[in-house]
């Protein structure tokens, strides 16, 4: 019986509990429940000023004394037909700011509040002349150069605003003229892209057709960008290359010292990849601080080319693992799947390229800098095994990312390492300190 009596009293409780909260919400409901019989429209918000933004505007307001108020909103309607709204919640600060008007041309937004049943007040009619909308400073930024058997792609998005890039090209394929799209998303604040073929021809051109779009609808129309003749280079021999001893200053930095643990110096330049047919081919960096002071990148890495070359081209390999047990199912302490070490452990980042002015024997002389390089994270949907090819494929860029070309006659090419992957490319609690390949593509100096 006491334990019959003890389960009616707990259950009378946790009735008595339920209903108390049934009652609560209700009476929540009430307090911020639409009115159906709500007919009356909140006041009109007082406008205080409008600042005039590219593509849109930002209005400074103060709020209509009504207590049902539930937003503050303008609108207008887009050159797609869509009425763009944008909305600003009573808790918000008194700022609302609208974008995708299509031009410098004068606007009229409508601006108005909007209480909890939905009534509005006097809508006003705001007029604006926008500053120049993101899409079309896009497109005029916009060039397209001749790459290296490609077609190099660069624009500036300083708003970093959401933006469409199409690329249209016609080129002959055998005899058959093609035609295709490439398209980008982005909201970068500079792009650079490489647009690359198999079919593409040196010794024809590629008529080039680019447009730009924004998320509202609206387009700058087709800019052409004429012929392109693409340049031609080639793949440089390693059979001549030469690496300086460790420690060996050139232009005042030195050369650092990649024979840590499994790794070797020599291996950055011997042609092969750091992969299953060879497991621990790559250099290892760890103790290449005794060569670098504290304030200097993590290290520098110096190749002898046998003889003087334009350079064009860099192929960076990370390092992929160093025991066959790394690729095994994850999970286990140092074990890492199958993508093994890729964009971590210490792989590159970002690196600086420099061709050295001065004599052969890199004793009298200065290093010029090239360009900085951010390589890009795996594309985000990649399955492992796609990334895992990173490796082999490698990661390529221009000397010059923004226009391509080649760099002065150089005998002697220095690449320092500056950011690992990890931490967002910060490095703060890891070290730059593997690389598996390095490959340079240009022409011999004449």
């Amino acid at each position: 019986m006491k334990n019959l009596r003890k389960t009616v009293i707990f259950m009378l409780l946790a009735a008595t509990v339920v209903l108390c909260a049934a009652i609560q919400a209700c009476q929540e409901g009430e307090r911020f429940g639409i009115s159906s019989g709500d007919t009356d429209p909140p006041h009109a918000p007082t406008v205080d000023s409008i600042i005039e933004l590219p593509g849109g505007a930002r209005i400074y307001y103060k709020l209509p004394a009504d207590k049902d108020v539930l937003s503050i909103e303008a609108s207008f309607t887009a050159t797609n037909g869509e009425v763009i709204k944008s909305a600003v919640s009573l808790l918000a600060p008194p700022v609302l700011e609208i974008f995708g008007l299509s031009d410098t041309l004068e606007k009229t937004l409508q601006f108005y509040a909007l209480d909890r049943a939905g009534n509005k007040s006097t809508i006003q009619q705001l007029k604006v002349k926008p500053k120049e909308p993101t899409y079309s400073r896009v497109a005029k930024s916009l060039n397209v150069h001749a790459g290296f058997g490609s077609l190099l792609i660069t624009w500036k998005n300083e708003l970093a605003l959401d933006v469409n890039v199409f690329v249209d090209f016609t080129f002959s394929d055998n005899g058959v003229q093609r035609s295709l799209r490439q398209a980008y998303s982005s909201r970068d604040t500079a792009e650079r892209k490489l647009i690359k073929s198999d079919n593409f021809s040196t010794s024809q051109t590629i008529s080039v057709k680019v447009s730009v779009e924004d998320r509202y609808g609206n387009q700058s129309g087709i800019i052409d960008k004429g012929q392109i003749a693409l340049l031609t280079d080639e793949l440089i021999s390693k059979q001549d290359w030469q690496l300086p001893p460790t420690g060996r200053v050139i232009g005042g930095v030195p050369m650092a010292d990649g024979n840590s643990y499994e790794g070797r110096t020599a291996y950055v330049i011997d042609g092969n990849l750091n992969d299953l047919m060879h497991p621990g081919n790559y250099g290892h960096f760890y103790n290449t601080s005794q060569y670098s002071p504290a304030t200097e990148p993590a290290f520098h890495f110096f190749i002898d080319l046998g003889a003087k070359y334009e350079l064009s081209r860099i192929r960076t390999h990370q390092r992929y693992f160093y025991d066959i047990n790394q690729l095994l199912t994850p999970g286990t302490t140092g074990y890492k799947g199958i993508k093994g070490d890729v964009y971590a452990s210490g792989n590159i980042g970002i690196y600086r390229m420099y061709w050295w002015d001065g004599d052969d024997a890199g004793t009298v002389g200065e290093w010029k800098f090239i360009s900085e390089v951010k390589i890009p994270m795996a594309t985000e949907g990649m399955n492992a095994v796609e990334v895992a090819k990173i490796p082999l494929i490698g990661d390529e860029s221009l000397m010059y990312p923004e226009s391509s070309g080649w760099t002065p006659a150089t005998r002697w090419f220095r690449y320092t390492a500056v950011h690992p992957f990890e931490n967002n490319y910060k490095g703060a609690n890891s070290r730059v300190q593997c690389l598996a390949e390095l490959t340079l593509y240009g022409r011999k100096a004449q």
